[in-house]
C-alpha cells in the first residue's frame, strides 16, 4: 500500500522541491483513503488528534507529523539525495505502520 501512494515521489527523487511536495501529497492522500476524511484543508494536530481516535501510537503519530513538518522545511532549504532517500523510506515506515494499527 506504501508503494501505490508514494510512488510519483519515488519518481520525483532528485528533484528537491517536486520530490517533497510529492511525498507530501502521498502522506495526505493516504490518509484521505484510509481515513475518508480531507486532510489537505486541516492542521497537522487535527490529523493527529484523528489518528489518536484511531488508537494509532504516539510514536507513529509523532513521525508522520515530523515527516510533514520535513517536507516544509526541506523545500526552503539545502537538501541532499540521502536525505530524500531517508525521508522516502521513513514515510513509507510509517504508512506501513498505520495501516497495521488501522
Amino acid at each position: 500500500l506504501a508503494r501505490k501512494y508514494l510512488s510519483q515521489a519515488r519518481k520525483q527523487l532528485g528533484k528537491k522541491e517536486a520530490f517533497y511536495i510529492a511525498l507530501e501529497k502521498a502522506l495526505h492522500n493516504y490518509l484521505k483513503a484510509k481515513l475518508l476524511v480531507e486532510t489537505s484543508d486541516i492542521s497537522k494536530e487535527r490529523i493527529a488528534e484523528i489518528l489518536q481516535n484511531r488508537n494509532v501510537d504516539e510514536a507513529t503519530i509523532n513521525d508522520f507529523k515530523t515527516v510533514l513538518d520535513n517536507c516544509d522545511y526541506a523545500r526552503y532549504t539545502p537538501s541532499t539525495d540521502v536525505m530524500m532517500q531517508q525521508e522516502y523510506d521513513k514515510a513509507k515506515e510509517i504508512i506501513t505502520k498505520i495501516d497495521k494499527q488501522l
